[in-house]
């Protein structure tokens, strides 16, 4: 029975995706809660628009019901765009845990402190078949001058502790959390 479970979550999820939901439309925001750690970098950091993956840029949260196929949901629909709630997200993080850095979006005005650009590639952001939420992609952190200063892929897995999109929905905001605590971490440790 315990090897049937993620099974059945997936099938649960997936069938979601394509049903028409009787209790109607469900929109979603990410949750947001602040940083555990706070760093005393003192950075003007820029956090460029997120490239993402083009089946992410859809209204729907995405189910992997298997190896190679991905479901949409008709009726549990991201509030706003994905990749704008993710962006601020990340930078409502970052403002938490590096308190003393300006964190803003790419174009906005900065102070004269050391800059870094923070670019995020997404390729995954979706519940797995095996029970999980799954968040892939790579980031890199560039100087001024947009030389590369750190890079590095990216695969966090948060497990669901119970059926359902919402659910779901809280997973993948842990992960994306998780993300942006190392983000901060590693912005902290780039010399000035």
């Amino acid at each position: 029975m315990k090897h049937l479970a993620p099974a059945l979550l997936a099938l649960t999820l997936a069938g979601c995706a394509g049903s028409d939901n009787s209790a109607g439309q469900a929109d979603y925001l990410l949750p947001e809660s602040p940083a555990a750690e706070q760093y005393s970098a003192r950075l003007s950091v820029m956090v460029a628009p997120l490239d993402t993956a083009a089946f992410l840029d859809s209204d729907g949260v995405v189910m992997q019901i298997s190896s190679i196929e991905v479901h949409q949901a008709r009726n549990h629909l991201w509030a706003e765009p994905l990749p704008a709630q993710l962006r601020q997200l990340l930078i409502h993080r970052l403002q938490s845990a590096l308190p003393e850095s300006q964190i803003i979006q790419r174009g906005q005005p900065q102070h004269a402190l050391p800059v870094r650009e923070v670019r995020l590639r997404l390729d995954r952001f979706q519940g797995h078949y095996d029970g999980v939420a799954l968040i892939r992609g790579h980031w890199q952190i560039l100087d001024q001058e947009k030389n590369l200063l750190k890079q590095r892929a990216f695969s966090i897995e948060s497990p669901l502790r119970a059926d359902g999109y919402p659910e779901l929905v809280r997973a993948l905001a842990a992960g994306w959390e998780q993300l942006a605590d190392e983000l901060a971490s590693t912005l902290n440790e780039i010399p000035g």
